[in-house]
């Protein structure tokens, strides 16, 4: 496991003109000024304006809600990170989680007999999402391309032997999160090989609060998935643990705070919010481990992180905002800011 991010940067001269450019405009990413601001004004639309001479101020002036506003800056990211990345498995690698969700929304479409409509999907993807509409409207998996085309079968395979939901989902991320970690190794890029680990290993960690606090254990050897820094091996011999006892298992790792904090938090609270936060800000905190390289594909992912976490703040704060939610657990929901 890491403890220090910054050690695996590999400096690459491709990524020159892309790093400026980012540097550039991380100096534009909102600061705590703006969050208290927001946080601290008394109406939703006194907070919503606040953003209005950002760089979310174009599309505030064209009268759009605070949603779309959002989105058209997220669009606007994906299409920067696009062009600014030239190694075409790490593009994949980022890209593929919006297939994955889309292959999911196709999946449960299908076994349900309901229709599967636009909004239910992403654009975002490195697949179209018209291939799903279009396997839907003709009844079978010829349009859907590779990995996902035989994740679709080996899913369809599996659901129709079990008819279990639940287990179909988690049968799912098995098979792509495998495949991904496949797929980041071919970059040789040690940073982004490592992050995926840590992702994994993120994940481990909330599915596992999540089958002790529901008792749904019997799951858990389908449910923790394979390739993190803790092996599966830890989690499935601790299943019989309380809550309260588990963190000990992660003392002296980059996970014991988070384990004790979220775990704690979940038994006396009965909310997985706090431990998702720390999951979250873990993740931050190596986006921002990037600003000691000089240039590098590992700056650009980085930067796309520090925007995702950026628009979710603020769709925190503005939802908040907009539903009367007291600003003291505002504050409490915001994750680590970049």
């Amino acid at each position: 496991m890491i403890w220090n991010y910054s050690d695996l940067l590999h400096d690459n001269s491709e990524y020159a003109y892309e790093t400026g450019v980012i540097r550039a405009l991380e100096t534009r990413l909102l600061d705590q000024t703006h969050y208290s601001r927001m946080i601290e004004a008394k109406r939703f639309q006194d907070a919503f304006l606040i953003l209005h001479d950002t760089t979310y101020g174009k599309n505030i002036k064209e009268n759009k809600d605070y949603d779309e506003v959002l989105e058209d800056e997220f669009k606007n990211v994906i299409k920067f990170f696009e062009t600014s990345c030239k190694d075409e498995y790490v593009k994949e690698y980022y890209k593929s989680r919006f297939d994955i969700h889309n292959l999911k929304m196709f999946i449960k479409s299908k076994i349900s007999n309901n229709k599967l409509k636009n909004n239910m999907l992403s654009e975002y993807g490195m697949h179209s999402y018209e291939i799903y509409l279009l396997s839907m409207e003709n009844d079978n998996l010829d349009n859907i391309t590779e990995p996902y085309k035989s994740f679709a079968e080996n899913a369809l395979g599996f659901y129709n032997n079990n008819k279990d939901v639940e287990l179909l989902d988690i049968y799912i991320d098995n098979l792509y999160f495998a495949w991904r970690s496949e797929l980041i190794n071919k970059s040789n890029n040690n940073y982004l090989i490592n992050l995926d680990k840590e992702e994994i290993t993120l994940i481990n960690i909330r599915t596992f609060a999540r089958l002790l606090y529901f008792k749904n254990i019997k799951n858990a050897d389908e449910a923790i998935l394979n390739n993190g820094f803790i092996d599966k091996d830890i989690f499935l011999l601790n299943k019989s643990e309380n809550l309260n006892h588990i963190y000990s298992y992660f003392n002296n790792t980059p996970y014991e705070k988070i384990v004790k904090n979220g775990y704690s938090y979940l038994v006396k609270n009965n909310s997985f919010s706090h431990l998702e936060k720390l999951c979250e800000n873990r993740l931050v905190q190596i986006a921002k481990s990037t600003k000691s390289g000089i240039f590098g594909v590992e700056i650009v992912f980085a930067y796309l992180i520090a925007k995702e976490n950026e628009v979710k703040r603020l769709r925190i704060i503005l939802s908040g905002k907009k539903n009367n939610v007291a600003k003291e657990v505002i504050k409490e929901r915001l994750p680590e800011m970049y």
